[in-house]
């Protein structure tokens, strides 16, 4: 759950008593606990408060799962929280990654898994081995936590552990009191709430869950917008009001529509309009006496033949109608849409055709020409190397505490793919990068801000963009930090 700065210091007595728990289970032995409860019960806070104030003596590992997440980036969070100079390839799984570094070594380790029923079966078998394979070193303690949904993974540990001495531990969160409930409202919400709608989030208190996810929601303002509109609508008055507008704008449109023509009808207007422009022939003139008339016929007969009765005595009128329609019009110099066009003045059109083309000024145009010649050579040419516009801050990281922490958000090894990274996510002047060398191999590191301690750090990740969580970006104590640049010095 979302909770702010002064929550962390409101443990109430339900959630005391099971940080005690989990404190007296990882004190001594190695141990695999689940944690579950439902959705606003408190288990983000929970695991965080139980690293930051009751595990402080362990060597710790945060793992927040987000459903984007793949099982390589979790591998190589939790790794690189728990070793200080990881070497591991992320497709290993997790009990070769660190028995390969840690085979020798003594270790006191907590992992810390939230939103655990986001894993796949595969990483949490990894899980469960690592802790099999502690049972085997005597100088290894480790314990993993997992903060999950009630009973998701109840059917998978009990298939990971049959036939085996070592089982599961089984916590859950239980919903707080109807005394704790009115202390977190009181200091947790109603403090921050506007004198205007103390009233409806009380009554909206009522109807929530005694959860602490579900009574901080009540400071969201998306809940305040309901209750507002709620009151607004609130009477069956007003809501029949509501309902007689909608019915009048649907009956409105609809009238709308039925007034306008149908296709048909409109096709028939059109049809009608056109009819009415159609040039009428021209009346034949009358005769003023019958020989004239059987003059007429007979001529007719004898140039055209037999002829149609109705069409005796008709004049030719073709040089009334308009002329012909021609349907692809004649142009010069017509050219591809896609193409360069060239456009020819007036001057050099007259002169062409005046047969005085060679006394035309067609300076003109091969201007054009080699103006528009200029781009297409540009574009041929090869792309620019990245400007590093970036410098180290060895200085301004060996003058921090190296009590503090800061995040490191990736390691490459050349300054042009510094710069492309930087280039990428928008970080230029926003990070910190400074060279070390591992193995005789130069790395550059790119770390962002600085942080008094690492439980501030990793809450600052859910503060990043989308785009650079997902890189899986960790808490680096300073220490390391400026042992590291004075390995490079």
């Amino acid at each position: 759950m979302s909770v702010t700065h002064q929550a962390r210091v409101l443990e109430l007595d339900s959630q005391i008593e099971l940080l005690e728990r989990l404190q007296l289970l990882t004190q001594f032995t190695s141990n695999f606990v689940t944690v579950s409860g439902a959705s606003g019960a408190g288990k983000t806070w929970l695991a965080q408060r139980f690293l930051e104030t009751w595990a402080q003596d362990k060597n710790q590992a945060l793992l927040m799962c987000h459903p984007n997440q793949t099982d390589e980036q979790r591998r190589t969070t939790i790794l690189t929280q728990l070793l200080s100079e990881p070497l591991f390839n992320p497709a290993d799984s997790l009990v070769e990654s660190f028995t390969r570094n840690m085979e020798h070594e003594a270790c006191d380790i907590v992992i810390v898994v939230d939103d655990a029923h986001l894993l796949n079966e595969s990483l949490l078998s990894e899980l469960w081995l690592l802790l099999m394979q502690a049972q085997h070193y005597n100088r290894w303690r480790m314990n993993i936590v997992l903060f999950t949904r009630v009973a998701s993974l109840d059917a998978l540990f009990r298939r990971l552990s049959h036939g085996q001495d070592i089982k599961p531990i089984e916590l859950e969160i239980e919903s707080l009191s109807s005394q704790e409930a009115e202390r977190f409202l009181e200091q947790l919400v109603m403090r921050y709430v506007e004198d205007d709608m103390e009233r409806r989030v009380r009554n909206a208190y009522r109807t929530v869950a005694r959860r602490p996810g579900e009574i901080m929601a009540l400071l969201d303002q998306k809940v305040e917008k309901k209750i507002v509109i709620r009151s607004i609508i609130g009477s069956p008055i007003n809501i029949a009001l509501v309902v007689l507008l909608l019915f009048t704008m649907i009956g409105g449109g609809y009238w709308w529509m039925m007034g306008q023509p149908t296709p048909d009808e409109t096709a028939q207007q059109i049809t009608g309009e056109i009819e009415q422009t159609v040039i009428p022939t021209l009346e034949q003139p009358q005769t003023n006496s019958a020989a004239e008339t059987s003059i007429n016929s007979e001529s007719a007969e004898q140039q055209s033949g037999a002829l149609d009765p109705s069409f005796i005595g008709a004049e030719d009128d073709s040089t009334a109608l308009p002329p012909e329609v021609v349907e692809k019009p004649e142009s010069v110099g017509v050219i591809d849409d896609d193409s360069q066009r060239v456009v020819i003045t007036s001057e050099v059109v007259d002169a062409l055709l005046e047969n005085e083309a060679q006394q035309a000024d067609i300076t003109e145009i091969e201007q054009f020409v080699d103006d528009t010649r200029q781009p297409v050579e540009a574009d041929s040419a090869s792309p620019a190397k990245p400007v590093i516009g970036f410098s180290f801050a060895k200085d301004e990281l060996n003058d921090f505490s190296p009590r503090s922490y800061t995040l490191q958000l990736a390691a490459v090894n050349s300054l042009a793919e510094v710069q492309n990274f930087l280039d990428r996510y928008d970080l230029n002047n926003k990070v910190m990068v400074y060279p070390t060398l591992r193995d005789g191999v130069e790395w550059f590191i790119i770390t962002y801000q600085n942080y008094p301690t690492i439980q501030v750090a990793r809450d600052a990740v859910g503060g990043l963009p989308e785009p650079i969580q997902r890189l899986g970006p960790w808490a680096k104590s300073l220490n390391q930090v400026q042992r590291e640049i004075a390995r490079s010095n």
